[in-house]
């Protein structure tokens, strides 16, 4: 995986908006855990544009998922690799409004399923390096923006439980508006999730 420290900056530095990109986070720190996020640092002259192309620029990495981190500060574009291996392109010169939770409908149903296998997932490598503070603090904080607006009550006490909450509810909403959402990121995450801490 050490690879990826040339090829993810690799894939944006010929854009013509990018001005840089930098090994950043606690990897670059030496300070990561195991199943640490590699984060990299972007500046770029035009942010818009960048940030248009970035899913086709990130497509040789064969991504099992991507989007924007709908409640940071500043954008954050994470690229979910097949093996659950986690790239952030941060920009942390730009500034944004955390997204307002989302009512589910037939066409947020799929962004609303990718954001709660993404964030389980992190969830699961705190709960796996025993933050037991960090795991309740984000199920609380999942319930406020994923499950509530989903009609899910009360909070969930554990990954299982929250995984066996949205699961169940989520397939509800796919019948009650005909659609179906991919399952390869629910099935990888879920076996992430029973490998690290015996649940999922």
């Amino acid at each position: 995986m050490n690879d990826l420290i040339t090829t993810a900056p690799a894939l944006l530095r010929d854009h013509p908006a990018v001005i840089s990109v930098e090994f950043a986070g606690s990897r670059s720190r030496g300070t990561h855990a195991g199943l640490s996020d590699w984060d990299f640092a972007v500046e770029t002259s035009d942010f818009e544009a960048l940030a248009r192309d970035l899913p086709t620029l990130v497509l040789p990495l064969d991504p099992l998922s991507q989007q924007w981190e709908p409640m940071g500060h500043f954008p954050v574009y994470q690229v979910l690799l097949h093996g659950l291996t986690k790239i952030e392109y941060l920009f942390l010169s730009e500034s944004q409004q955390p997204v307002p939770a989302r009512e589910p409908t037939a066409e947020s149903l799929a962004s609303i399923n990718t954001h709660f296998w993404d964030w389980i997932w992190w969830i699961a490598t705190k709960g796996a390096i025993n933050r037991t503070d960090l795991v309740a603090e984000h199920l609380t904080q999942l319930h406020d923006h994923l499950l509530r607006p989903m009609g899910i009550e009360p909070v969930p006490l554990s990954v299982d439980a929250a995984i066996g909450a949205f699961a169940s509810r989520r397939d509800a909403l796919e019948r009650q508006f005909g659609v179906e959402v991919d399952r390869a990121l629910e099935d990888e995450v879920r076996r992430g999730v029973e490998r690290v801490l015996g649940q999922g």
